[in-house]
């Protein structure tokens, strides 16, 4: 039998035709990375912190027929908590986090590792994606028990909530399961076999003497909160039978051309990958996916104009027009008839990508010389996961554990490297909370003469946030408290912080870099069209050993500081990975020593790389 899980219903509300190659067996994209990205967000932790709140719960495991033979003899008991029991009703098929059966009463608990927070009104946009997946629970919940009453719940870690539990991430560890199953994982809805099995959470006081008093902590002192949404889900139910119908046809009978269109949405389809014989974005597409350059590579493409929502994208679309320079210079006017800031954007986009030309504003020239030096290039890695690292903290609240910076003290002056790690021999008390430190140590290195510039505003805020942090942990530092002051910006009020994103989007574009002003997308355009960058002494490091033509990216270089076999992850090269790096060293007790300080390398090689790609944009801009 077809069955239509929850998975199948998630992704079937995103696009039904992304239902169809799900079961027609299609390759999807980008799963490593988003597993990698969920494993830094401690969502199989947060659902494991949630079965031990229930001690007398009962896992189903096994294959599904297994599963759902198992879930309906143990619902025959008149009181049982199920953990991932499998609810059958005709072809719908669920599988709950969390059942709570007490007489003719159930209680369906929804676990997620997002959070929410109670001293606020609920997020009803940020919440209906979940509402919706707890409400195709309750309707094959309540079509299988139609007399029993059913109570609906979100659980999830609340950032009202502050831990009273030293290092709380530390209780739990993640260890990938190599028993492959035919259970999807409901976070990564495309596949239809999953690439990845859901790893084993082991909680460190498992079976020990005391495992009952640090349970009855995780309840009393930890950070889960309910969130009650019977009403919304029971709202839903003529929509989610509907579409549930309309799904199911498609399984039995097929999809036609009448239940989807191809549309803006597309660009993010999962089903875009590098397989030539499955590819369903180009089979939804036919030559239109083929086009260069594209519509989708518009900078901010969703807003042109007065046009909100894609929905000019969505016209062209259906015109057959997917050419950069299918769109109209007019469209890009504001409803005064006007280019403002982004459509004046969009216009340098598409006027330099039709000549093939490097674009710099006339004023970047005044803006680069008024510039005081020394000037110091920053870029910080930081962590905010579900799960706090110190006693005190919230659920996601910021831990910057890292910093790096260039500095070029007068003109022509070679960038000078220094660093900071809340890790190893730098600083080797690794449970105090890392924050002050981290920005006293920043403050001495750049101190109140200079520059800092930074890339977009993230370490604007990291330092807003130290600054806040201040006042609610109590820390008397008139002198620190009064430079993150004068670094940062708030609203109206400017500080020291100069942001090189913004003076890309205001004042540079070459083609390359098509819609996006990231760093590693504008650092690879100057690197490979800007050969006599390649010249300069303090940038040689980044030139790769080998090279074949193409387009030259120095975060191609970073590699590994062990020898080939003695580390076999992939090397730290993006944020997600830094972030999972750190919690690696802190809390993995499966790596030894060599293996935590192979991360720790690996940190600072990518961070310093941040900042010496600002020196090398800065460089080709005229900063020397």
């Amino acid at each position: 039998m077809k069955y239509l899980s929850k998975s199948d219903f998630q992704l079937g509300t995103t696009c039904p035709k992304k239902l169809h190659y799900k079961k027609a067996y299609y390759p999807t994209a980008n799963d490593a990375n988003e597993y990698m990205e969920m494993l830094s967000q401690g969502g199989y932790i947060v659902g494991k912190m949630a079965t031990l709140l229930f001690p007398n719960g009962i896992e189903i495991a096994g294959n599904t027929q297994d599963c759902i033979a198992q879930t309906q003899t143990l619902l025959k008991h008149e009181n049982v908590v199920l953990f991932e029991p499998a609810i059958v009703s005709g072809q719908k098929l669920v599988r709950v986090d969390i059942l709570v059966k007490q007489g003719d009463s159930f209680h369906l608990i929804e676990v997620k590792a997002k959070s929410h927070n109670t001293d606020e009104q609920p997020d009803k946009a940020k919440l209906k994606k979940y509402i919706e997946d707890v409400a195709y629970q309750y309707t094959v919940l309540k079509e299988a028990f139609p007399e029993h009453k059913i109570r609906c719940s979100l659980l999830m870690p609340d950032k009202a909530k502050r831990t009273t539990i030293d290092e709380l991430a530390g209780w739990f560890s993640v260890k990938k399961q190599e028993i492959k199953n035919d259970n999807e994982n409901e976070e990564l809805p495309a596949q239809q076999i999953p690439a990845f099995n859901k790893p084993e959470v082991i909680f460190k006081y498992e079976s020990q003497p005391n495992e009952g008093e640090y349970i009855d902590r995780l309840a009393n002192e930890g950070i889960l909160e309910y969130q009650d949404v019977t009403q919304a889900v029971e709202e839903m139910q003529n929509d989610i039978n509907q579409k549930a119908s309309n799904f199911i046809r498609i399984l039995n009978k097929g999809i036609s051309s009448d239940d989807y269109r191809i549309s803006k949405a597309c660009k993010a389809c999962e089903f875009n990958t590098s397989d030539k014989a499955q590819n369903g974005f180009k089979e939804c597409w036919g030559d239109l996916a083929y086009t260069e350059p594209n519509i989708f590579d518009l900078y901010y493409g969703g807003s042109i104009g007065h046009y909100t929502k894609g929905f000019y994208f969505d016209e062209l679309i259906a015109e057959g027009k997917t050419n950069l320079f299918d769109i109209e210079p007019e469209r890009l006017k504001n409803s005064k008839g006007e280019l403002g800031s982004r459509g004046t954007r969009q216009f340098i986009q598409i006027e330099n990508t039709r000549n093939n030309t490097e674009w710099v504003s006339n004023e970047l020239k005044s803006i680069r010389d008024s510039l005081k030096y020394p000037l110091h290039f920053i870029d910080f890695e930081t962590y905010t996961g579900a799960l706090p690292f110190h006693k005190g903290m919230r659920p996601y609240e910021l831990i910057a554990f890292q910093w790096s910076c260039h500095t070029i003290d007068t003109p022509g002056a070679a960038p000078v490297h220094s660093q900071w790690i809340h890790t190893g021999e730098m600083f080797p008390n690794s449970s105090e909370f890392p924050n002050f430190e981290f920005a006293r140590s920043l403050m001495r290195q750049i101190g109140t003469a200079g520059t800092p510039l930074m890339w977009a505003t993230h370490e604007n805020t990291v330092l807003r946030t130290i600054m806040n942090q201040m006042e609610i942990y109590g820390i008397q530092d008139e002198t620190l408290k009064n430079w993150l002051f004068d670094i940062t910006s708030d609203g109206d009020k400017e500080g020291r912080l100069v942001d090189m994103n913004k003076m890309t989007q205001e004042h540079y574009f070459h083609p390359f870099m098509k819609g996006r002003t990231s760093i590693k997308k504008v650092l690879p355009a100057v690197w490979s069209h800007q050969v006599y960058l390649h010249q300069v002494e303090h940038f040689k490091d980044y030139l790769p050993n080998e090279f074949l033509g193409g387009i030259l990216d120095p975060y191609d270089t970073l590699t590994s500081g062990l020898n080939e076999g003695e580390w076999d992850d992939e090397v730290v090269s993006g944020g997600t990975a830094a972030m999972r790096a750190y919690y690696r060293i802190r809390f993995d007790e499966s790596l030894n020593p060599a293996q935590k300080n192979e991360l720790r390398y690996q940190l600072l090689q990518y961070c310093k790389l941040d900042t010496m790609a600002m020196v090398i944009i800065a460089y080709h801009w005229g900063m020397k």
